[in-house]
């Protein structure tokens, strides 16, 4: 029970072919460190993804609606239909 209990992978090295020794700490330390920047990339990612597409969103509504204002003569015409005709007479 008690050996259970203790830490031992702190302590615990590993040989790569017989020369070299990794500490399994900092080993740990470094996918710890890996997966908390994978996990910020992706939450900010998604954030600035989003305020690119509302101010793409907003430079292009703004750009709209100053063309409509500075040339009302090149904005579409709605043709009136046959429809449209009849019912004006009939009014």
């Amino acid at each position: 029970m008690t050996i259970a209990r203790q830490n031992t992978a702190a302590s615990l090295a590993i040989s790569i072919h017989d020369s070299e020794s990794v500490d399994i700490s900092s080993l740990w330390k470094l996918v710890r460190l890996g997966a908390g920047f994978w996990w910020h990339t992706k939450a900010y990612g998604t954030i600035l993804g989003i305020m690119l597409l509302t101010l793409v969103s907003l430079i292009f509504l703004s750009m709209h609606w100053s063309y409509r204002r500075l040339f009302p003569f090149l904005s579409h015409r709605v043709i009136e239909s046959n429809w449209d005709k009849q019912l004006k007479i009939k009014s």
